[in-house]
């Protein structure tokens, strides 16, 4: 019976998301999609009934699973159509998710550990996982600004993306372990944007600041070993690696002596160099080649995101250009004033006849608008080996 009653929950539950993908327009959920919910429901709690009944903790799991599915097909009706500028996450989303979370959780109190069924088990996980991030996602992109303040929308979409981390394992090797990175990746990428963000928008309270500089860089730097794992992954890398240049600049604007922002500078010099793996992956892409891994470091995982956006890496790769341009010219301003006030310091000296070198070339390859994509792509990957390096040389 229980089968059965799973069965006629599923049929009612995917008859309700069809209606739902139908409702385009209309703002307010139709009755017949409740009506379909309710059915669902009933035979999935059933179900349940009949499987604990005779201690079938895997298959009640697999039920309870389903009833959490349930729950996030009734929050995604509850989202509202409408205008996207003016969208808020709902409190019906937000109690919809929540009872998904719920029945996730009593999946896997059924199956007590993961010895019993893994493959249950790790699916379960995911789908928690997967609820935890849509609901932290939907808070922070439609932040409910009229019901609550922005501090407590910020920890809840916190601790709702680490709720997330906690079941999304990116360590245990299987074929979703490739997803599992990018989410990872993507959640961490997502906290250091909103504590970048917190800080720029931030006066006074200098521990809440130090607090979230730390934890801005700590997350950037996390999102970016991760996204380097994947090697179909450029764009994503190259995001998180300009947001920690533009963070680095943003922390320059506070500091007074040359010293702190020559620091400063080369930590954002040394993100831009740390890029040129994200190019050689578009460079690959671009060429049609494979793409091999690197080392042992970088193995090969299947793409959770989709096929190269040449427009994207168009725009990324100016955005690119411009900061590099400008951190190097503001290294050359920096080591050029601090020579004149200082004795002879042959490392600067270095630095500064390096920076200056491939400041120019840098100059001379932006000029040339004919150059294709991958000729600009080329020309930085060996400015960048230059930077590297800390010595010029002829671009190719």
């Amino acid at each position: 019976m229980g089968n059965i009653r799973n069965e006629i929950g599923v049929f009612y539950m995917n008859q309700a998301a069809a209606l739902q993908s139908e409702r385009v327009v209309s703002k307010s959920v139709s009755t017949a999609e409740q009506q379909l919910w309710k059915k669902s429901f009933s035979c999935f709690e059933k179900g349940i009934h009949n499987f604990e009944s005779i201690d079938d903790a895997t298959n009640a799991a697999l039920l309870l699973c389903n009833t959490g599915r349930l729950m996030r097909i009734c929050a995604q009706a509850h989202c509202g159509a409408g205008d996207e500028f003016k969208r808020e996450f709902s409190p019906e989303e937000g109690l919809y998710y929540n009872k998904a979370v719920d029945y996730y959780l009593k999946a896997l109190r059924s199956l007590g550990t993961r010895d019993i069924h893994p493959a249950v088990w790790d699916s379960v996980n995911w789908e928690l996982s997967t609820t935890y991030f849509t609901m932290a996602t939907l808070q922070q992109d439609y932040a409910p600004l009229s019901r609550k303040a922005q501090e407590q929308i910020e920890k809840e979409v916190s601790e709702a993306m680490m709720k997330s981390l906690k079941h999304c394992d990116v360590d245990a090797v299987s074929a979703r372990q490739p997803l599992c990175q990018y989410r990872a990746a993507t959640i961490h990428h997502r906290l250091a944007s909103m504590y970048h963000s917190c800080l720029r928008n931030q006066v006074g309270d200098e521990h809440l600041r130090k607090q979230h500089r730390v934890l801005a860089d700590l997350h950037y730097s996390k999102a970016a070993k991760l996204f380097q794992l994947l090697k179909d992954a450029p764009c994503e890398l190259l995001r998180v690696q300009l947001e920690r240049v533009a963070f680095a600049e943003f922390q320059m604007t506070s500091q007074n002596s040359n010293v702190g922002k020559l620091k400063t500078l080369s930590g954002a010099l040394d993100t831009m160099v740390r890029t040129k793996h994200a190019f050689q992956l578009i460079g690959r892409e671009l060429a049609g080649e494979p793409g091999q891994p690197e080392s042992a470091e970088a193995p090969p995982a299947a793409d959770p995101s989709p096929s190269l956006n040449q427009e994207e890496v168009m725009k990324l790769l100016s955005i690119f250009e411009s900061r590099l341009s400008f951190l190097l010219l503001q290294s050359v301003k920096l080591l050029s004033s601090t020579k004149k006030k200082t004795s002879n310091n042959i490392e600067d000296d270095v630095a500064l006849k390096s920076n200056k070198q491939i400041y120019s070339q840098l100059l001379r390859a932006t000029a040339n608008k004919n150059a294709s994509l991958s000729e600009r792509i080329d020309v930085l990957t060996h400015l960048l080996d230059q930077l590297a390096r800390g010595g010029g040389g002829p671009v190719p």
